[in-house]
């Protein structure tokens, strides 16, 4: 058939995209309607192109198609034409284009050899050096896609290429001669990926509204996910692949899968973050700080890249801030490859009407002043959450544990307004630098290192610093100075005293799920340093939910959300060579600090009032339950987990006389979650 071929297209590509895939590994053919339904509940991920892949792995036979948004100077045939018989392997792909508008990145793409085909969802900041090396071995290449850049480089280094990308990315790679399916995510999760498996059928996709439906695997809450949601507020553990749908599972971030006609699916781990270089406590701490410096650029220089307008997401902390503030500086320097911020770039933030510590305007203002940003305001209201609340969910996807989400929802979407594509934002700089104030774990390696005058002068100036209480501190210290058992047992007793305090529950469903809860505690719970509560903060705790609440609220607008802290050179940095300058002098995020000197106005840098990205939450939650009054009167779809009289005394005294507003949250959540879904399933 005659093909636009990608030589011939203007050729640097990159993209935000969705992607899915089905095999059916017994031979059944694949449903065309059913293919198509899947990938176009992605289209939101990916509005500019659409593409598909139909594959017979018994005769290699592979053919692309176009849906009806494929640029028509591919000339593909049209998949409403195609034929699925003996096809029992299919690709579905949605682009929202970054870097060169062109068709040349349309996927599913193809290696030179057409012995391997990819679906992509991300970006290869480095793919223009791998490229390079990839050419000295022999590799020729038709374009300057980075997908491109990844199927030579799986071609010759096989799982081992992963080691080599400095991304975000989740694809799948179909190997028409091995008849293997390879997917992969990318070291800190990112870009998401999921996957079911249904009998000898394997499916995966972006997001897990392409798995769910009439179209593929029935609607079924899992109840041990709900349980632990309910009682500790804690979601489903990504890194046991853990969701709140029975039969969909999540790639763990820094895994791989291989899927094949006769081996078990068991996702492998190919990533762990470093631990620390003893060589660090010989160098200069200066010397470490101007290195940390100029990694954090390089970082933020390299996710400027881009053909489409970029943005930054301010909240007047030190770490969205000190993204713009970096921004400002390589602008000055007139970098070359900024020329899509235009002269003065623009800044999105969420701010309110009302006073408290969750308005950040004045501190934000400030950053604009020394900057000469262009700020846009977005002011979240109860009455938007309460007409978006809906669509919020099903976007999101899973119940979220507070209405910090929706501020951060209509955060894109007034970038989106202002025509943004691209937008900078400072996640996992918390967990990266011992943001969230763990000072207990902090203290309790002092004292297991016997520094007995630092870890006193330490304790007054966290107290000093942060406003803590010193014996409530001490205490906390004392039980993470212990073996690890000891801290385990403390946290799984409290852990039992809470839950026999939840007559909010259904007695049957509690008692059916209690057993699940007494099984062996996260490893979160067994903290011995420091060191180890971060990386857990990375890989389950928190960074893995917020990643997934920020790539759900982004895609929703199609806009591409990029983290600069993420990148595994700084990451990796600071865990071999900075781990004793995250938490000193009473200060979190110290070495960030410092490298921000002259950079970030000091008001800003050396802020100590810093609070999380929180909202006006009760006075949202009372309104939102004033304008739904019969939330949970009826048959409401919670009934099965909650007893609703309970239920709805609890809420009325809380209406009342205030009280736990994230739990009330939680009954929220989960029964619009339950709702819209079971009406999507329909």
């Amino acid at each position: 058939m005659p093909l636009l071929t990608l030589d011939s297209l203007e050729s640097v590509y990159v993209n935000m995209c969705g992607i899915y895939g089905i095999w059916h590994r017994h031979g059944k053919p694949v449903d065309l309607s059913a293919l198509q339904i899947a990938t176009n509940r992605l289209r939101h991920r990916g509005p500019d192109d659409e593409g598909y892949l139909l594959a017979n792995p018994a005769t290699g036979v592979v053919t692309p198609y176009a849906g009806s948004e494929t640029d028509r100077r591919l000339m593909l045939p049209s998949l409403d034409k195609g034929w699925s018989d003996g096809c029992s392997l299919a690709f579905g792909f949605r682009r929202l284009a970054i870097l060169d508008l062109s068709p040349a990145g349309h996927q599913p793409m193809a290696s030179a050899d057409r012995r391997f085909w990819i679906v992509f969802n991300g970006e290869i900041y480095n793919f223009i050096e791998l490229r390079e090396e990839l050419q000295c071995i022999g590799h020729r290449f038709h374009s300057s896609s980075d997908t491109e850049v990844i199927l030579a480089a799986y071609a010759q280094w096989g799982e081992k290429c992963l080691d080599r990308l400095n991304g975000m990315w989740a694809f799948a790679i179909w190997d028409r001669e091995r008849r293997r399916l390879f997917l992969a995510r990318d070291r800190f999760g990112i870009k998401p990926l999921y996957y079911a498996v249904i009998g000898p059928t394997f499916a995966f996709a972006s997001e897990i509204k392409s798995l769910i439906g009439p179209h593929a695997l029935p609607f079924k809450p899992e109840p041990a996910a709900i349980y632990q949601f309910l009682t500790d507020g804690n979601l489903p553990s990504p890194q046991h692949g853990a969701t709140f749908f029975a039969g969909v599972h999540v790639l763990p971030a820094g895994h791989y899968l291989k899927v094949d006609l006769t081996s078990p699916i068991q996702p492998q781990r190919y990533y762990r973050i470093p631990v620390a270089d003893e060589s660090h406590r010989s160098r200069r701490v200066d010397d470490i700080i101007a290195d940390y410096r100029d990694l954090f650029f390089d970082a933020v220089r390299l996710e400027l890249r881009s053909d489409v307008t970029v943005g930054s997401c301010l909240s007047g902390g030190v770490d969205s801030s000190s993204i713009v503030c970096a921004v400002n500086r390589l602008l000055q320097q007139n970098d070359c490859g900024l020329v899509h911020i235009g002269q003065q770039q623009k800044t999105f933030s969420a701010v309110y009407d009302s006073e408290g510590r969750y308005n950040e305007r004045q501190h934000i203002e400030k950053v604009l002043r020394a900057t000469a940003a262009d700020g846009h305001f977005v002011v979240p209201t109860a009455e938007r959450l309460h007409a978006d609340l809906e669509k919020l969910t099903w976007h999101q996807e899973e119940p979220f544990q507070s209405t910090s989400i929706f501020a951060q929802w209509c955060v894109m979407s007034i970038a989106r307004e202002c025509g943004v594509t691209v937008l900078l934002d400072g996640q996992g700089a918390d967990e990266l630098l011992a943001g969230y104030r763990p000072y207990a774990h902090y203290l309790a390696d002092l004292l297991r290192q016997t520094r007995w005058a630092t870890f006193a002068r330490e304790a007054l100036l966290v107290c000093s610093r942060s406003g803590q209480s010193v014996l409530p501190l001490l205490r906390r210290t004392a039980i993470y100075a212990m073996p690890a058992p000891i801290p385990a047992l403390a946290f799984y007793c409290r852990r039992q005293v809470a839950h026999r305090q939840l007559p909010v529950l259904r007695a049957d469903f509690a008692a059916a799920c209690r057993r699940v809860a007494s099984a062996p505690l996260s490893s979160w719970y067994e903290q011995d340093s420091l060191d180890r509560h971060l990386r857990d903060a990375i890989a389950e705790v928190s960074l893995p939910h917020l990643l997934r609440y920020e790539d759900r609220n982004s895609m929703a607008f199609s806009i591409e959300s990029r983290v600069p802290f993420l990148d595994h050179r700084l990451v990796e940095f600071v865990f071999r060579q900075a781990p004793h300058l995250r938490i000193w002098q009473g200060w979190t995020k110290w070495v960030h600090r410092q490298a921000m000197t002259g950079i970030v106005p000091a008001a800003i840098a050396w802020r100590s009032d810093k609070v999380g990205f929180e909202t006006p939450e009760v006075d949202w939650q009372r309104r939102l339950l004033t304008m739904r009054p019969d939330l949970f009167t009826g048959n409401t779809h919670s009934s099965e987990y909650l007893d609703l009289p309970v239920v709805r005394r609890a809420i009325a005294q809380w209406l009342q006389h205030g009280g736990d507003t994230r739990r009330i949250w939680r009954w929220i959540s989960l029964e619009v979650w339950l709702s819209v879904w079971y009406n999507a399933a329909r």
